[in-house]
């Protein structure tokens, strides 16, 4: 054995791990695409020649080169937030730059705009992904049709069930499946191809401008499903903090980008070949022996691709807390060593009604086709724009260059998103609603809770302004640690002011503990806490977080006592104030309708110490009275 081979050999598998990890996590989505993509192309009013077959593949294949590989793995991977990616993480890069053509709330806006527009295509895709994998059994037994809606709820709700769990044991094996699942699906594409290597033409982009002048007015109603095919592309931009940029660039160009095109190809001559494949291609390519083992792997890919955009909702959900975008709700860490593993049971409830409902509604993958889309293409355009802005503010590229780079690409976002459009009446305006509602709940909240957030400020107090008032010396003094939670590290928390106005007495140890977030993903732990010290007992801690990192009180405690803060943590008590929303008396009608909505809000988000994980029986909160007002 010659030396050092162990040691390298370690390091290759070091280095496959992330990529085989990548398969399961970032292309789930795009991955199960073929399941329905080509289908649903030529359910357009075009016919089934070699000429419109090549225009068909020529759009997908493009598709795929420009949007997937130029445009997410070549370009948007560049635009990082400190090495986390996804359109929130975007938004917090740029959004307190001051920029001559374009206002910080329009950045905002756009940014909330493609998270809200997110929610809508992580309802639709388990959906469609289960439902199309399942649907490949009517083909060896056609009276199992009866039985694919009942069945795809059954897995839907299993999925759901699953998800307060965590992934941590199942996700080692979505890699190695979707690994199989790549290879597998090339396999089948690269046999038919064989067949017919003609095919090989489509690569050409001169056979989709032929398809688009031949049919100039069915090609917008194609290109809303050509966009099928790139669902889930974003998800290679919001993972790249999990999995670095150069694993998931590896693993498109290496395996995931031609397996795919393979597969997509062979479909194309299944259909040439076999006319009546166009009712299902893609298990037209399944030898009858092994169709019922194929529907098996692709139920499980289906399976795969929908945990994926679940985790990725709660991630967003999570970075949406965080900063400030979305009310409190419990969030429970999965994991006690990989980062970012989080369960919110309020989201998965909610979405797992909202995917059996829309399998409810339309019944199959076909009718649900025409609702997807809108939401993707929506992501995109929102992405492109953000990423022109960092590109020419953060990563100080010239004008010239990102026009080049950035605008062809922006224009197929539009005509993507405009194709998408035409499906609003067949059922896009479902995801469409969605993202308004959403869009609408996350801007309401920011700017209300802003506003309450003020208020509170102005009742509040310096730290001057409170030694002055309240002499530390004449007040009475008791055994143990009070710790008053605070947002604004220059002002004394109002819950430690209203506890003194009450009782006029405190611990041996005050400690006024300041969780600031910032629009940065993660705060190195060296500097996430810092520690003054007053006289007479009282201690600030100010500890920083990134919207990436969930605050733990006692994560926080421990790191403050390893920077010199003494305290018994056994012996500490919590004062938390909790504001009691009350709405003014001319607050009527649609006039108060924001009012209300934000009470409604604030009453049912999780308390500070569920958040925090503090401790029941060592809080006591103080309520204090609020008047909400309207915008």
């Amino acid at each position: 054995m010659p030396p050092g081979y162990s040691l390298t050999m370690r390091h290759d598998r070091q280095n496959l791990i992330p990529l085989i990890a990548t398969l399961g996590v970032v292309y789930g989505d795009i991955g199960t695409s073929p399941l329905y993509a080509i289908r649903e192309c030529f359910s357009s009013n075009i016919g089934l020649n070699e000429a419109n077959v090549l225009g068909v593949l020529s759009l997908i294949f493009w598709a795929l080169m420009l949007v997937v590989t130029l445009k997410y793995v070549l370009l948007i991977l560049r635009a990082h937030n400190n090495g986390e990616g996804g359109i929130l993480a975007l938004m917090a890069l740029i959004s307190n730059r001051r920029l001559k053509f374009i206002s910080p709330h329009t950045l905002i806006a756009m940014g909330l705009l493609g998270s809200a527009l997110f929610f809508g295509d992580t309802i639709i895709t388990p959906a469609i992904s289960v439902l199309s994998a399942l649907e490949g059994i009517t083909l060896s037994i056609p009276k199992f049709n009866h039985y694919i809606v009942p069945a795809s709820i059954f897995i839907i709700i299993l999925l759901f069930l699953f998800q307060s769990k965590g992934t941590d044991k199942v996700g080692a094996l979505f890699g190695p499946i979707m690994l199989i699942w790549f290879l597998v699906i090339g396999g089948l594409g690269l046999w038919q191809i064989f067949g017919m290597p003609s095919i090989l033409k489509a690569i050409s982009p001169w056979y989709g401008i032929q398809l688009a002048m031949a049919y100039p007015k069915e090609i917008l109603p194609l290109l809303g499903f050509v966009v099928l095919c790139i669902t889930g592309a974003e998800a290679l931009y919001a993972d790249m903090g999990h999995f670095g940029a150069r694993a998931i660039r590896i693993s498109w160009l290496s395996l995931v980008g031609p397996c795919l095109i393979l597969n997509y190809f062979g479909q194309g001559v299944a259909i040439l070949q076999h006319p009546e494949a166009v009712a299902n291609p893609f298990y037209f390519l399944v030898p009858e022996p092994f169709l019922l083992y194929m529907v098996a792997l692709a139920t499980v890919a289906s399976i795969i691709a929908s945990q994926s955009v679940i985790s990725g909702l709660f991630s967003l959900v999570g970075q949406a807390i965080q900063l400030d975008y979305l009310p409190r709700l419990k969030i429970i860490h999965t994991s006690s060593h990989a980062y970012g593993r989080i369960y919110i049971p309020a989201i998965n409830w909610l979405l797992c009604i909202c995917v059996v409902t829309i399998i409810l509604v339309f019944k199959n993958s076909d009718k649900l086709a025409d609702a997807y889309g809108f939401s993707v293409s929506g992501v995109m355009v929102m992405t492109s724009l953000l990423a022109m802005v960092a590109m020419l503010r953060i990563f100080r590229w010239k004008v010239i260059t990102v026009l080049l780079s950035f605008g062809l690409l922006f224009l197929l976002d539009l005509a993507f998103l405009t194709a998408n459009s035409l499906k609003l009446q067949n059922g896009g305006w479902m995801p469409m609603t969605i993202a308004i509602l959403v869009w609408s709940l996350m801007h309401l909240w920011h700017r209300q809770n802003k506003r309450l957030n003020d208020k509170i400020r102005k009742l509040s107090l310096t730290f001057s302004q409170f030694f002055q008032k309240f002499s530390p010396n004449q007040i009475s003094r008791i055994p143990g640690t009070a710790v008053f939670l605070s947002k604004d590290f220059d002002h004394i928390p109002l819950s430690l002011i209203k506890y003194l106005e009450h009782s006029n007495c405190l611990g041996e140890q005050v400690v006024i503990l300041t969780i600031l977030s910032h629009t940065t993903p993660r705060i190195p732990k060296n500097e996430r806490i810092f520690i003054q010290h007053f006289s007479n007992g009282f201690v600030q801690v100010i500890a920083h977080h990134g919207f990436m990192q969930s605050p733990r009180i006692s994560a926080i405690l421990k790191d403050a006592q390893g920077k010199g803060l003494l305290v018994d943590i056994h012996n500490i008590s919590f004062f938390l104030l909790a504001v009691i929303p009350v709405l003014g008396s001319r607050l009527k009608g649609l006039r108060g309708l924001s009012a209300r909505i934000f009470r409604v809000l604030l009453r049912n988000t999780t308390r500070t110490a569920n958040f925090f994980e503090i401790p029941h029986q060592k809080v006591m909160e103080l309520g204090v009275q609020f008047k909400i007002s309207d915008y």
